[in-house]
């Protein structure tokens, strides 16, 4: 018989003739790994828009408060995750103290630096808002965290890297030459936090040819399509079909993640299983630890990313041999990862 587990997660969902609809695809991840071995209660925003994706999930509870707090009064073996740091889930976390939950089944999944989210998103609060939060969380409950550089004065915690890549990401890659032209990919939200606005201000007053390659950029993001005129930049809506998705990263040469705070991208990932040098900017530069060989790290001005794109088109096919070294964790060792951990 199936153990049961509570999720808490910041995101939108809606459940609908057995389709979990899911704003998150990493969180839909986590649920759908979970679902193969617990009885799955989500607590969760609800959304009845057209959201992300939806995947097809059998006896899987949501949202109900009642049932939750019977379940706790009457099940010492419950599990609880939360994903993340939020203050949706700490309200929750909350109630789980006032009806003495205990600390062992508790778990907390880290995916970001939530330190840093909190004071690009609100300057002079946020980093107070959340440290009141962590601090909470980790007298009362486990971390499970993608890096050690998250949790800052806690160090005693599990690693738990997640990983979307299966069998169809490692697929033969399309061989791409570089010709006359150097397309350069980002793939994520338009927040503030991601830095997208700011990649957008230092490709316009790039250069747009170096070494006699034209460059432009695509940004591939939210459903609402952003509007920048601008020569060599396009801007589409996020790609929900895997194998569009795939054949997007195999018609660029280059992926810059311009990101403030990251935890750990599956957008580098992907990036990498189809061997493609990645640009980052500093605030994230502790991810090559991770990528050594197939990462570059660039200050936030036009000089050093246009130098840094200037360094990869000389040394390309070099760099791509390195990048096919370079162990990437699968979907496979995620699930199993985690189910252990939270075992």
């Amino acid at each position: 018989m199936k153990k049961k587990i509570v999720v808490f997660s910041n995101d939108s969902f809606y459940y609908q003739n057995n389709f979990l609809n899911y704003q998150n695809k990493n969180t839909q991840t986590i649920i759908d790994i979970l679902n193969s071995k617990f009885n799955i209660h989500l607590i969760s925003r609800k959304s009845f828009k057209k959201i992300t994706g939806k995947k097809k999930i059998k006896q899987i509870e949501m949202n109900k408060i009642k049932l939750l707090i019977k379940d706790i009064k009457k099940n010492k073996d419950l599990r609880f995750l939360f994903i993340s740091i939020t203050p949706f889930n700490f309200i929750y976390f909350i109630l789980l103290k006032i009806f003495l939950v205990q600390k062992k089944q508790i778990f907390v999944f880290l995916r970001s630096d939530g330190f840093k989210e909190y004071q690009i998103k609100f300057p002079i609060l946020g980093y107070w808002v959340y440290y009141l939060m962590f601090k909470l969380f980790s007298l009362g409950s486990n971390f499970l965290s993608c890096s050690r550089h998250f949790l800052h004065y806690k160090k005693e915690n599990k690693i738990l890297l997640p990983s979307e890549l299966d069998d169809f990401w490692f697929k033969k890659n399309k061989k791409i030459k570089l010709e006359n032209k150097i397309k350069i990919l980002y793939i994520g939200r338009f927040k503030k936090e991601k830095g997208y606005e700011e990649l957008v201000d230092i490709f316009k007053k790039a250069r747009k040819k170096i070494n006699n390659f034209n460059l432009s950029l695509t940004l591939v993001g939210d459903d609402k399509k952003k509007k920048i005129k601008e020569e060599n930049l396009k801007v589409i809506k996020y790609i929900n079909n895997a194998t569009k998705l795939r054949n997007l990263y195999d018609t660029h040469q280059i992926f810059v993640l311009p990101s403030y705070t990251e935890g750990f991208p599956q957008v580098i990932l992907e990036s990498l299983a189809r061997k493609k040098p990645v640009i980052v900017f500093q605030e994230i530069k502790f991810l090559r630890k991770f990528y050594h060989e197939g990462l570059f790290v660039s200050k936030r001005n036009v000089i050093s990313f246009t130098n840094t794109i200037r360094y990869i088109i000389k040394n390309y096919n070099n760099i791509l041999k390195d990048i096919s070294k370079i162990k990437l964790i699968s979907k496979r060792e995620y699930k199993k990862n985690l189910l252990l951990l939270i075992k």
